[in-house]
């Protein structure tokens, strides 16, 4: 699944409301577990890079998937309180 697609699909799920999140916490569980692979390979990727033009759009997609997921798991946390 690409980066795009994931963040578009946790953006989902932070949009989400007030809505009982119980029987779809595996699956957010799931987008975090791919957004971390995907941000650990956005780091090795800017670890290789030598372009600087390539290593700041990296540099930003990796900001962007951090955030995401932070957002993500904050909201996991949420869900283990109810």
């Amino acid at each position: 699944m690409k980066r795009k697609k994931l963040l578009a699909r946790i953006s989902d799920w932070l949009d989400m409301d007030g809505k009982k999140h119980r029987d779809r916490r595996e699956e957010l569980e799931e987008l975090l577990e791919k957004l971390g692979k995907k941000e650990a390979s956005l780091k090795e990727k800017l670890k290789r890079e030598k372009n600087k033009r390539k290593r700041k759009q990296l540099s930003t997609e990796l900001d962007i998937a951090r955030v995401q997921r932070a957002k993500g798991v904050k909201i996991l946390e949420g869900l283990g309180k109810q």
